[in-house]
């Protein structure tokens, strides 16, 4: 039986360009039903959105013979000296069949890790609702810390 390192070595994970908007809308389409969420005209708002703030949120796609089998999504600091200063993974989705999640979340995280340390940031912050599995942490050497949410409600 493979390991989930050779699992993830199937695995190609390039960046989305942004002649692929929909592409990625239509990934993350995929993965917000598979969470039970309707959203009809998600591909067009979300492919508008992003096309417009790619710069600030690059993106990648996670392949396994010749089927797209997850996406990635960071958002970059925009503002310098306002939180941590690293982008922040957003969104990472497995997706697909023919290869393991936790190998397609293996093959994102290093992806994303490797071109964080390439830009020059020290980390690469996970979203509270970004959802690893610990097999993934583990081999990434994640540091877990525990975190502070804080939420202001606007309405009394």
């Amino acid at each position: 039986m493979p390991s989930l390192g050779e699992d993830a070595s199937r695995v190609r994970v390039r960046r989305v360009t942004q002649e692929e908007t929909f592409l990625l809308a239509a990934l993350h389409l995929q993965a917000l039903r598979r969470h039970g969420v309707s959203a009809p005209d998600h591909v067009q708002r979300m492919g508008a959105a992003w096309h417009e703030r790619a710069d600030d949120f690059p993106a990648w796609v996670a392949e396994c013979e010749e089927d797209h089998v997850g996406m990635a999504l960071c958002r970059l600091p925009v503002l310098p000296h306002l939180g941590t200063g690293s982008p922040e993974l957003v969104a990472l989705e497995p997706l697909g069949s023919g290869v393991a999640p936790e190998a397609v979340a293996l093959a994102l995280v290093r992806t994303v890790v490797t071109w964080g340390g390439r830009e020059g940031f020290r980390a690469v912050d996970v979203a509270p609702w970004v959802q690893l599995p610990a097999a993934v942490l583990d081999a990434a050497r994640a540091d877990v810390l525990g975190q502070r949410r804080v939420s202001l409600p606007t309405r009394p």
